[in-house]
C-alpha cells in the first residue's frame, strides 16, 4: 500500500513539474513578445502548442503575434482552432475582422464569421458596420497617385520629416557603411539609425546624436525656424508594432549647430517609468511638442498631447480632448497649416492604421476626417508629413513596397489635365547597340570629349568595351577567372528562369493598351507589358508567394479590375518590358521626388548626376554580385532582348566617378569604365 501511494505521489509531482514548465514556456513566449523578439516568440508558442493544443488563450496570444509580424496566413489558421463552446471565442471576434481587413477581405466577413454572429448577433451590427465604411471609403474615386521612395530599402523604412526641406527618415537597414569611428561607438547590430538624404551626393548618410551615438536614434522632428530639435531614442526591431515596442523609449531635446548637427539635448522632463511615447512632432517656432503617450488619465490606449515651452520650462503635457482622441491609439502627430494630422486604428477604419486630421478653429479642434483610401490602405499607414511645399508624405506597411514599412508620396491628380503615360525608364541597350548608338552622339564637358567606336577607333579610348563571350557566362564556367567569386543573388534585381506569380489584367493583340488606367494599382506592384507571339499581356506583379498574390488580387479586384486572375510562369527579361512602376524616373528623380513640381530642381538633379560607371553586362544576371558596389552608388539594371547591363549611378563629376571606376575594378570588375548618361544614350568621354 505504501509502495502505491509513493508511485502515486511521484506520478502527482511530474505532472506538477510538467505544468509548471509547460506555464513557464508560454510565460517565456509572451515575455519575447513583450521585448519585440517576434521570431523567436513564434517559434516558442508553437512548440507549447505542440503539448497543449487547447490552450486557447495561447492561441489567440500566438494569433497577435503573427499579425504584428505580417504574417496573416498563419494568424487566420490559430483564429480558426478556437472552438465554439471556449471562453476565447468571443474574444477573437473583433481580432480576426480586424485581421480580415488588414489583408483587404471585407467580404469573407460576413461569410467566415456566420456562425459567430449566430452565437454573438450583438458583434454582428458592430463589426460588419466596421466593414461596411471600409467597403464605402474604398470605392470612392481616387484622388491620389501614390509613389514609392527611391530611399526605401528591403527593411523597414519609416517617419519620414523634413530638415530645411532635406528628407530625413529612421531605417533598420544596414546596408549604409560607417567609418570606424562610428563602428566603435555603435557596434550593436541590427539597430535602427536615422538618415537624412544628401541630394547634392544622391547618398544617404546619418543623424548622429550626442557622444557619436547613432544607433537607437529615431523617429526627428525638427522646428523650421529655430535651430532645435526632437528626438526618440529605444530599441526597435524589424517588425516593431507602434502601440507595443516603445517601452523604454525616451524624448530628448536638441539644439543643433549651422550644419544641423545635435551639440547638445536634455531629456523631455515628461518621460516617465510606466508608459510609452511612441511618437513626437516640434512646432516650427521649437515651442510646442505635440506626442502620443499612453500615459495615465487618456481616453484609451495612446491618445495625442501637447506640452508648451514657455520661460525655460516644457508645461505639464495637456491631453488634445476627445475631439482628437478615441478609446483606441491615437498616434504619429504632425501638424501642418492649422491642421494636426495623426493615425488611428479605430476599427471604422480600412483596416489597420489609418491617417486621419483635424482642423483648430475658434479655439476648438473640428470634425476629424478620414484621408483618402490612396493614403489609407488595409493595413497600417502612420506617420503623415509635409514639405514646405504641402507636398504629403507617409509611412505604410501596404503589399507591394520595398520591405516591412515603406515610405510613400502622395500626389494629387488632375482630373481635367489628361494624365501621360507613365514610360519614362532609361532606354535599355545591349554592347552592341552601345557601340552603334554612340557613334551617332557627342559629348562636350570641359577637358572630356567624346569618341566614336568605329573599329579603327576603339584602340585610341580609354577604355575598350569587353568583347562579350557567352561561354564565360553560367555554372559550367564558374572557374573562369571573369566569375571565379561570382555567386547567385538575387538582391532588387530580375532573375530569369525564377518560378513567380503576376496578377493578369488584361490580354489584347495589336493593340496600344492605355496603361494610365492602371496607375491606380501601382501601390500594389509594378505594371508589365509581356510579349506572347502577337499577344500583348498586361500583368501586375510579381510576387514569389501565391498566398501574397491571392491578397493582391483580392485588392485589385476591389478595385474594380474583376476579370484579374493569378497566373504562375517563368521571368523572362528578353519578353517583358516594365510600363508602369512606383521608382520609374518621374517619381525617381531624388531631389525632384521631394518637389516634382519645381522644374529647376529637376534639371539640377539631372546635371549632377548624369556621370556613370557601367560595371559589367552578361546574358543571365544571376552572375552579378551586386554587394560587392552596392556602397559605391545607386545600382540600375538596363536590359534590352537577352542583355542585362549593371551601371552605378549618381555621381555629380567625371573626378567622382573616375575614383568609383578604379574601386569597382579593385573590386573584381575588370571591365568598368565611366560613361555619360545623355537622355537614356550611354556615351563613353575621354579625356585629351
Amino acid at each position: 500500500m505504501l509502495k502505491k501511494t509513493h508511485n502515486l505521489f511521484v506520478l502527482l509531482l511530474v505532472l506538477a513539474i510538467s505544468n509548471l514548465q509547460a506555464q513557464s514556456q508560454s510565460e517565456k513566449a509572451l515575455a519575447q513578445a513583450e521585448s519585440g523578439v517576434y521570431g523567436t516568440s513564434i517559434e516558442s508558442y508553437k512548440d507549447y502548442l505542440l503539448h497543449n493544443p487547447k490552450d486557447y488563450k495561447v492561441c489567440l496570444e500566438l494569433a497577435d503575434v503573427l499579425v504584428t509580424s505580417g504574417r496573416y496566413t498563419e494568424a487566420e489558421s490559430y483564429f480558426n482552432m478556437i472552438p465554439e463552446d471556449a471562453p476565447e471565442y468571443k474574444l477573437m471576434g473583433r481580432q480576426y475582422v480586424s485581421l480580415l481587413k488588414k489583408m483587404g477581405r471585407y467580404n469573407d466577413v460576413p461569410v467566415l464569421l456566420a456562425d459567430y454572429f449566430n452565437t454573438f448577433p450583438d458583434q454582428q451590427t458592430i463589426l460588419l458596420k466596421n466593414v461596411e465604411n471600409a467597403i464605402a471609403a474604398m470605392s470612392k474615386p481616387a484622388k491620389y497617385d501614390i509613389v514609392t521612395m527611391p530611399s526605401n530599402s528591403r527593411t523597414s523604412d519609416f517617419g519620414l520629416t523634413f530638415y530645411n526641406n532635406i528628407p530625413v527618415f529612421s531605417s533598420l537597414r544596414e546596408d549604409i557603411l560607417m567609418d570606424e569611428i562610428q563602428r566603435e561607438s555603435n557596434s550593436e547590430t541590427p539597430a535602427h539609425k536615422t538618415f537624412k538624404y544628401n541630394a547634392a551626393k544622391n547618398r544617404m548618410e546619418y543623424i548622429t546624436g550626442i557622444n557619436s551615438k547613432i544607433n537607437r536614434i529615431g523617429p526627428v522632428s525638427y522646428a523650421q525656424n529655430v535651430s532645435k530639435c526632437a528626438y526618440i531614442e529605444t530599441k526597435l526591431n524589424e517588425h516593431f508594432n507602434m502601440d507595443k515596442d516603445f517601452r523604454n523609449a525616451s524624448v530628448h531635446i536638441a539644439t543643433l549647430n549651422e550644419n544641423g548637427e545635435m551639440t547638445s539635448s536634455k531629456p523631455f522632463p515628461y518621460n516617465e517609468m510606466g508608459s510609452s511615447i511612441n511618437s513626437i512632432f516640434l512646432s516650427a517656432d521649437g515651442n510646442t511638442l505635440y506626442f502620443a503617450s499612453d500615459r495615465q488619465g487618456g481616453f484609451g490606449g495612446f491618445d495625442l498631447y501637447k506640452s508648451q515651452y514657455n520661460n525655460g520650462k516644457w508645461s505639464s503635457p495637456e491631453n488634445l480632448g476627445p475631439e482628437v482622441n478615441s478609446i483606441y491609439n491615437e498616434i504619429t502627430p504632425h501638424f501642418f497649416n492649422n491642421t494636426i494630422y495623426f493615425a488611428s486604428d479605430d476599427p471604422n477604419g480600412l483596416g489597420g492604421y489609418d491617417i486621419y486630421s483635424a482642423t483648430f478653429t475658434d479655439g476648438k479642434w473640428q470634425e476629424v476626417i478620414q484621408l483618402e483610401r490612396e493614403i489609407n490602405s488595409p493595413e497600417d499607414d502612420f506617420f503623415p508629413a509635409f514639405n514646405a511645399g504641402g507636398d504629403m508624405f507617409f509611412t505604410s506597411s501596404r503589399t507591394g513596397g520595398s520591405g516591412m514599412m515603406d515610405i510613400y508620396k502622395s500626389i494629387i491628380l488632375e482630373s481635367n489635365i489628361p494624365h501621360p503615360i507613365v514610360n519614362e525608364i532609361p532606354k535599355a541597350v545591349s554592347l552592341e547597340e552601345l557601340a552603334r548608338e554612340t557613334q551617332k552622339h557627342t559629348v562636350k564637358d570641359n577637358n572630356n570629349h567624346a569618341v566614336s567606336l568605329s573599329e579603327n577607333d576603339v584602340k585610341t579610348t580609354s577604355f575598350t568595351l569587353p568583347v562579350f563571350d557567352p561561354a564565360k557566362v553560367g555554372p559550367a564556367k564558374a572557374t573562369d577567372d571573369v566569375l571565379s567569386e561570382a555567386h547567385r543573388t538575387a538582391v532588387d534585381e530580375l532573375v530569369p528562369l525564377t518560378e513567380v506569380f503576376f496578377i493578369q489584367l488584361a490580354s489584347m493583340s495589336a493593340v496600344k493598351p492605355n496603361y494610365s488606367k492602371y496607375k491606380p494599382l501601382l501601390r500594389l506592384g509594378n505594371v508589365y507589358r509581356i510579349i506572347s507571339g502577337n499577344t500583348i499581356k498586361i500583368k501586375l506583379g510579381y510576387f514569389s508567394d501565391r498566398k501574397e498574390a491571392e491578397d493582391v488580387l483580392a485588392k485589385v479586384k476591389a478595385s474594380g479590375f474583376n476579370d484579374a486572375f493569378i497566373t504562375l510562369e517563368i521571368l523572362n527579361t528578353a519578353q517583358m518590358e516594365l510600363m508602369l512602376s512606383s521608382k520609374d524616373d518621374k517619381s525617381f528623380s531624388d531631389a525632384g521626388n521631394f518637389n516634382t513640381s519645381n522644374k529647376e530642381v529637376i534639371n539640377e538633379y539631372k546635371a549632377a548626376n548624369k556621370y556613370k560607371v557601367r560595371l559589367a553586362s552578361y546574358e543571365d544576371p544571376i552572375w552579378f554580385e551586386v554587394n560587392k558596389v552596392k556602397d559605391l552608388g545607386r545600382v540600375e539594371q538596363w536590359t534590352k532582348g537577352t542583355w542585362t547591363i549593371f551601371i552605378l549611378a549618381g555621381y555629380t563629376t567625371y573626378e567622382e566617378a573616375k575614383r568609383v571606376q578604379m574601386q569597382a575594378y579593385n573590386r573584381g570588375f575588370k571591365t568598368a569604365e565611366v560613361v555619360v548618361d545623355n537622355n537614356g544614350i550611354l556615351e563613353r568621354i575621354q579625356q585629351n
